[in-house]
């Protein structure tokens, strides 16, 4: 749904922060020094850009298409990212959007869709004849996570809020990683994680 987001556009950074401290900027940092350095990448809900100065350290010549459905987190966006980094912004539902590439990049993002869901995103944008690589930054929760029980509550608070805030229908957190295996997608690196850990990266080749 285009525009979901807007009302809490401006709050996203300081709930994050309130919520999982710099977590998930700092996991999203070690999955970029493994981005391609030229070429084109696909930036799935890229929100309100901060990734983007990051991604223009590692990579000055990349070429970016950046599917957001709300129109201020691209307005925010616009003005983080360098003045000289390519990017071409999407304002669309992800859904709608069809373009295959070679490369793309998930952080923070799947975790809004149900498994179905999730599948159908990997199949529509996906490259069929060529190799696809998934770029993956999400939450996992398991029994050997540290801190489980707080860790759920984090989880839980925060799927509760997009249910109310944004209208999402989700109301668990989907295993992604199985539903990449089960379309043949293999792991071909596992960077910086833990078993323990509630956060995860992940680079899925096929």
């Amino acid at each position: 749904m285009l525009n979901q987001y807007n009302k809490i556009a401006h709050l996203y950074d300081g709930l994050s922060r309130i919520v999982y401290g710099n977590r998930l900027i700092k996991i999203q940092k070690e999955l970029i020094q493994y981005l391609p350095r030229e070429g084109k990448l696909l930036i799935l809900g890229g929100g309100n850009g901060k990734i983007l100065p990051l991604i223009y350290q590692h990579a000055p010549r990349l070429f970016i298409d950046y599917v957001e459905a709300s129109s201020t987190m691209i307005q925010l966006a616009k003005k983080t990212k360098p003045k000289d980094q390519i990017i071409t912004f999407h304002h669309m539902d992800v859904f709608d959007y069809s373009e295959k590439h070679d490369h793309i990049y998930s952080g923070f993002f799947l975790d809004l869709f149900d498994e179905e869901q999730i599948k159908q995103l990997i199949l529509k944008l996906g490259n069929k004849n060529r190799e696809t690589t998934w770029y993956l930054a999400d939450f996992q929760l398991n029994k050997q996570t540290n801190y489980r029980l707080i860790r759920q509550i984090q989880l839980r608070a925060t799927i509760l809020f997009f249910r109310i805030s944004t209208q999402h229908s989700i109301k668990h957190l989907p295993d992604i990683h199985s539903v990449f295996v089960s379309l043949g997608y293999n792991e071909k690196f596992e960077i910086n994680v833990q078993s323990q850990s509630f956060t995860y990266n992940s680079v899925l080749k096929k």
